[in-house]
């Protein structure tokens, strides 16, 4: 799977969430990058519409780690307040892996090291217009292959 795409709204954006959330295994491991605001959370919301678990979506900006219960289980973890492999660990990002149902996490390019194959990477862009979001979405067997980026606020925030 390898595919690129542009949204211009939320609903948009939502739609092609369902609509990846509908091909992916249950157990999908789905790692999102991108900049703030280009919509990785109302991506991940329209996947969650399709596991019938889209009115318990929240960024987990702060609880780093959310559970969302529907037709499957979804954990959605956000890694942007996360600034070491050692406080990955901590959270046991690792055994996130290891268990059952979609695990969606923002900012996947922090645990790069800590992230099995094959997994799925979605990268999220802003595009020339306010409203207009650019996508890719890539299936990964090996490193190689990542389309995983460090966005610019990353690199603002570690300077």
């Amino acid at each position: 799977m390898h595919e690129r795409f542009e949204t211009y709204s939320e609903e948009e954006t939502r739609a092609a969430g369902r609509r990846l959330a509908a091909r992916l295994p249950k157990d999908a491991l789905v790692a999102f990058s991108g900049d703030l605001g280009c919509g990785k959370t109302a991506f991940i919301r329209g996947m969650c519409e399709h596991f019938g678990c889209e009115r318990q979506v929240t960024s987990p900006t702060f609880t780093i780690i959310n559970e969302y219960m529907g037709d499957s289980t979804v954990t959605h973890c956000d890694l942007y307040r996360l600034n070491t492999m050692e406080e990955m660990l901590q959270i046991g990002l690792q055994e996130l892996f290891t268990g059952e149902g979609l695990v969606l996490i923002e900012w996947a390019e922090r645990a790069r090291p800590l992230l099995p194959f094959p997994r799925y990477e979605v990268a999220a862009w802003h595009g020339d217009r306010e409203e207009q979001r650019r996508y890719e979405i890539r299936f990964v067997q090996e490193e190689d292959e990542s389309i995983l980026f460090v966005p610019a606020e990353l690199f603002a925030r570690q300077a």
